[in-house]
């Protein structure tokens, strides 16, 4: 953890994530100070763009824990050849 404006360092992974986070709370309070311009279909867009990315992340996840469940199993404990 990190003190100042950002809690986490930049060059981590919870980092980079509390970056972008920060970056689209900023443009989304910029876009209502600024007013409405076709508030309707952004924020549409970036529903869709967000499930998207959600649906990547839970995709890379499910892959990720297969493999490694995998190669748990697949690990001899008893001390022999395999």
């Amino acid at each position: 953890m990190k003190s100042g404006p950002f809690r986490f360092d930049p060059a981590s992974a919870a980092g980079y994530g509390e970056m972008v986070i920060r970056r689209r709370i900023d443009a989304a309070r910029s876009r209502v100070i600024r007013g409405p311009r076709d508030r309707g279909a952004s924020v549409v867009e970036w529903v869709v763009i967000s499930a998207l990315l959600v649906g990547i992340a839970a995709a890379v996840g499910a892959i990720l824990l297969d493999r490694l469940r995998s190669k748990a199993e697949s690990i001899n404990l008893d001390g022999g050849a395999p």
